[in-house]
């Protein structure tokens, strides 16, 4: 009797308006929910795809650990006050069903952009890990990044900013000691979409997803060589920086693991 392979999820992609999901995580902006998505490539090519209907937004997945992400993004919006203090002379409706309203998202992104302003390059240096445990390590995640795609249920957001760094308010994270925080994911992705055209699409519990749209100069991809070793910790990896500008000039994605070990 023949064996059968592993099930799979067939793939479903189903629309939600803002507030419209029960993640722990309230999401702001209307977006995609998604079954089934096996590889990162078909996730990269819903997100086209779904940007077609929402002109001037900008689209954020979900990666790796969704549950945990929504979790932890849950928590450190409210552990790093992102959005203004509920008012406590408002008076509530004595309803069970009552619902807060949503935070208003323009708000949320200005505050962290002001945060931001106390927020320098210099903090981030070697505060990345090349590998832990659990983790793909950045150079095998760069050959295989399917790795990072929850095949059960990834949300998609058509976040209205103007920029792609500008979309880390639509689904902060970074909650542990010694991870890098909100603000200071802020200010990594403005970082590599400013200089070196690299757009965020992608958010989870422990990884940062970003992609480019063209071939970087040989400029530019020696100042990413160095820039991505300098924010990392130490390593006795022969010949380090080759393999990282190989990694860099062979694929137009980057991961970056933003937490702790």
């Amino acid at each position: 009797m023949w064996g059968r392979g592993p099930k799979h999820d067939a793939l479903k992609i189903t629309p939600f308006a803002p507030g419209g999901t029960l993640t722990f995580a309230r999401l702001l902006c209307p977006g995609y929910f998604g079954v089934g998505i096996r590889t990162m490539s078909e996730l990269l090519a819903i997100l086209d795809e779904r940007a077609i209907a929402h002109p001037g937004a900008r689209m954020l997945a979900t990666l790796d650990d969704v549950g945990q992400a929504c979790y932890t993004s849950g928590h450190t919006i409210d552990a790093n006050e992102l959005d203004p203090p509920p008012d406590d002379n408002a008076v509530l409706p004595d309803d069970a069903e009552f619902t807060p309203p949503l935070p208003d998202l323009a708000i949320r992104l200005e505050r962290m952009v002001e945060a931001a302003r106390s927020v320098s390059l210099d903090q981030l240096r070697n505060r990345l890990w090349w590998s832990g445990e659990g983790h793909p390590s950045f150079l095998p995640l760069h050959d295989q990044p399917d790795a990072l795609v929850d095949r059960k249920e990834t949300y998609i957001q058509a976040a209205p900013v103007a920029h792609a760094w500008e979309a880390v308010a639509a689904f902060s994270n970074g909650y542990f000691h010694g991870d890098l925080s909100p603000t200071e994911n802020l200010v990594l992705a403005r970082q590599l979409e400013e200089t070196f055209g690299y757009a965020l699409f992608g958010i989870g519990a422990s990884y940062l997803g970003f992609r480019r749209s063209a071939p970087l100069p040989t400029d530019k991809l020696t100042a990413l060589t160095a820039f991505i070793i300098d924010l990392h910790a130490q390593s006795n990896e022969p010949d380090l920086p080759t393999k990282i500008r190989n990694t860099l000039a062979e694929t137009g994605l980057l991961f970056l693991r933003y937490v702790d070990r």
